[in-house]
């Protein structure tokens, strides 16, 4: 695993872009996020933090870093949550850049993220990096990719290969499907890079890790394997997969 700092260590004329973070009750852990964006050696455009309904003090605590950091950061605050789909749509029509990132408000972004995503940005639409799986108060676990690179037709059939949290999309390919269907509240993002795909995104995986997927507390919808088998089978209906339903589907949404 390459480390990013020496992958990227020269200055490259990099394109601008926009982050996206949807929050509903992640009071205590969506500075984080925002922070590790704002670090970046190449800085965002501007971070929308778009707050979906929190019964916490997530609003507040986003107006703050609002207030602190002037127009890097742009504050939204919807009345009921509504899903972070709808969040990240709500999010992705604030954004100007012509790339987005879509982070989640538990997760951040490591060190040279942003610059190692763009940097192999030029002949793709959508950029895939490894993360790195935090536990609790663990230590980060090993890097890890669900897409190994090869036909993303291929990699889709079998699960929600990539995350929102290290990734990165041009902003013109999540207009071209739509945005995310808020319909899923979870295998959302499944369901996006599958119609993305469908619609002749070009996909490109790069081997350096660029985000910490955190688990951290409350309460998340991706642990009800109910929904989540039924919006698997969703996702698997769609035309481009052409594939069938199993008995493992819940174990492969994200």
């Amino acid at each position: 695993m390459h480390n990013l700092a020496d992958l990227f260590a020269v200055a490259l004329p990099l394109p601008a872009y926009d982050v996206v973070i949807p929050c509903h009750d992640r009071a205590h852990v969506v500075a984080d996020a925002v922070e590790s964006v704002l670090e970046q050696d190449h800085a965002p455009a501007r971070v929308i933090v778009v707050d979906d309904g929190s019964r916490d003090q997530s609003p507040a605590v986003i107006r703050s870093l609002e207030l602190r950091h002037g127009p890097r950061v742009i504050a939204a605050t919807l009345p009921r949550n509504g899903g972070a789909s709808h969040a990240r749509n709500v999010g992705a029509a604030l954004a100007t850049s012509p790339w987005i990132a879509f982070l989640d408000s538990d997760d951040v972004w490591l060190p040279g993220a942003a610059r190692a995503l763009l940097a192999a940005g030029e002949n793709a639409d959508i950029v895939c990096g490894h993360f790195r799986r935090v536990e609790g108060d663990g230590a980060p676990g090993a890097p890890e990719c669900g897409w190994w690179g090869d036909a993303i037709r291929g990699a889709l059939v079998h699960g929600g290969v990539i995350g929102p949290s290290w990734s990165i999309v041009r902003r013109a390919t999540v207009f071209a499907v739509g945005g995310f269907d808020p319909s899923f509240h979870n295998c959302n993002d499944w369901d996006f890079y599958t119609r993305a795909a469908a619609e002749g995104a070009r996909f490109r995986r790069i081997e350096a890790a660029v985000a910490l997927y955190r688990t951290v507390a409350g309460s998340r919808l991706v642990n009800d394997t109910a929904i989540g088998a039924e919006n698997a089978r969703r996702v698997l209906a769609h035309p481009y997969l052409n594939a069938e339903g199993d008995d493992d589907l819940t174990l492969r949404c994200c």
